[in-house]
């Protein structure tokens, strides 16, 4: 289930962490640290679930790493992604070729009809990702942006409901309005977003 420890994570940090640092969580920094290498190893960590909200995406290596888990039977993944930015060029491309089979995709805007700009991953209950970094090459190394790892199953658990409350009414707000993707399997999206 998920890293064995956090630690793991340490050789994607170029200072490291200082002595007494808590076991249950990580801070990396770009464009100094290798965030692309930590969220590439959290990714593929998820042996149950992998629940995101997620702005800004355009990182074709953790598009693949996605599709991986999308199609292990063994993992249940919930994807909710902004309209603003799931229309963007590169998103566009990412999101037709991997052709996601989806336990379930959705894009659209928050309950207010703004933006949503959560950069959360929850990854088997237990490791909440989250912090600055939009999952794109510049958001990972080239842009001033912070990413956290926190080991709590409470904060997980909390962090899941608000994704789940988000994914929900973006699926509500769909409601009649989606896209086939990979046979019977939707993407779904909210009406009037860009598509």
């Amino acid at each position: 289930m998920a890293l064995a420890d956090l630690s793991v994570l340490d050789q994607f940090s170029v200072t490291g962490f200082p002595p007494g640092t808590s076991p249950g969580l990580r801070t990396f920094f770009s464009p100094v640290d290798n965030v692309h290498g930590a969220l590439v190893a959290l990714i593929k960590s998820a042996q149950q679930s992998l629940v995101l909200a997620m702005y800004g995406f355009d990182d074709q290596e953790l598009a693949d790493a996605l599709l991986e888990k999308l199609n292990d039977e063994h993992v249940v993944v919930q994807f909710t992604l902004d309209s603003s930015q799931a229309a963007g060029v590169h998103e566009k491309r990412i999101l037709a070729q991997e052709n996601y089979p989806a336990s379930t995709v959705a894009v659209g805007r928050s309950e207010k009809g703004a933006i949503i700009h959560l950069k959360m991953v929850v990854i088997d209950g237990l490791d909440v990702v989250t912090g600055s970094t939009n999952w794109s090459s510049g958001g990972e190394s080239l842009q001033d942006n912070e990413m956290t790892v926190v080991r709590d199953a409470l904060l997980a658990a909390k962090s899941r409901a608000r994704i789940d409350a988000i994914h929900a009414h973006v699926l509500a707000a769909a409601h009649g309005s989606s896209v086939a993707v990979a046979g019977s399997q939707t993407l779904s999206q909210a009406p009037g977003a860009p598509g």
